[in-house]
């Protein structure tokens, strides 16, 4: 077994490293894959009878056209049978340490000398409700929080629920985002366990690593013209597990009963590409660093979090 460490230059978010993470854990040979954010750097265990570095480096460039070098005074380890117990040891702490970070998903912002773990990482997210006690309380503003953020719905928006109701979910979100694909499930329990008090607003934004994204989103909006967009996006989420091409978006349209030669015309000209890319601005306006964003009545809540972090959240407007 073997230990290497690269630095990666190019990430601008932390669903970034978890893509890299993902992506070099699928590899056969790698044992171990950690990959850091905030030091841009990929620490990773591999058998080096199964794969070797070269083959590493380019799992990561090809992740997202990054630039991987080896990090600078880091001799190469080989690691004796002798040694596998404080390997696994040492991948337990480190587990520990960043389990916060897989959790909360792409872009939990967290503070960079704190060791982050579920509850604290469930504590962070409480701090944007307000206080229960006082029915008239707003949000209270903490140190580097987003500001509560006015969004214009109208039908001519996607939404899910009750248009009336009084918690308003607007999602923006990422088809080939694998953390958005665990927070669908997420939000179909919300509409369920909460029928007519929310809705969700669903709005585009593809990043630019993931290479099927923007087509993904423009499909959906060919589908939303046929009157067919959450039963497109459902298909969607539902079949990310099978990776996703233009011959499979156009399938799932025929699948869904959708005009396949209007439907084919409308993904083939990138008829919606620009009002995809709309949507995008319009998240980088709000604040939106990376997906799943999920602004609940206009306060950001980063990541997918778990369903009892919303469901605390809810509770408390409702009871305002």
């Amino acid at each position: 077994m073997r230990k290497a460490k690269f630095q990666i230059k190019g990430m601008n978010c932390k669903s970034c490293a978890s893509l890299i993470e993902e992506r070099l854990k699928k590899l056969e040979g790698i044992i171990e894959a950690k990959v850091n954010f905030d030091s841009q750097k990929a620490v990773i265990f591999y058998d080096e009878n199964k794969i070797n570095e070269g083959k590493i480096k380019r799992v990561i460039k090809e992740a997202g056209d990054y630039q991987v070098e080896e990090s600078s005074g880091v001799a190469k380890e080989n690691f004796s049978k002798q040694k596998t117990s404080q390997f696994n040891n040492l991948s337990i702490s480190i587990s520990i340490v960043i389990a916060g970070f897989i959790i909360a998903g792409a872009i939990i912002v967290v503070n960079q000398n704190t060791k982050t773990s579920l509850r604290e990482t469930n504590q962070q997210a409480a701090q944007i409700l307000p206080d229960t006690n006082s029915r008239t309380q707003s949000f209270p503003e903490q140190p580097g929080q987003k500001p509560v953020v006015e969004f214009k719905i109208t039908k001519d928006d996607h939404v899910r629920g009750d248009f009336n109701a009084p918690i308003t979910l607007v999602e923006f979100s990422d088809f080939e985002c694998p953390f958005c694909a665990r927070h669908y499930s997420t939000m179909n329990k919300i509409l369920s366990e909460y029928s007519g008090k929310v809705k969700w607003v669903f709005k585009h934004f593809p990043l630019r690593f993931h290479p099927n994204a923007q087509k993904a989103a423009e499909a959906s909006e060919c589908a939303a013209e046929q009157g067919k967009f959450w039963e497109y996006h459902d298909k969607l989420f539902e079949n990310f597990s099978q990776g996703y091409s233009l011959e499979k978006f156009k399938q799932w349209a025929k699948d869904l009963g959708l005009n396949s030669g209007k439907f084919n015309d409308c993904l083939d000209s990138g008829k919606f590409a620009q009002k995809v890319q709309a949507d995008y601005q319009e998240g980088i306006q709000k604040g939106v660093k990376g997906t799943p964003a999920t602004f609940v009545n206009g306060r950001l809540v980063s990541g997918a979090l778990p369903y009892e972090v919303f469901k605390q959240i809810i509770e408390s407007l409702l009871n305002e």
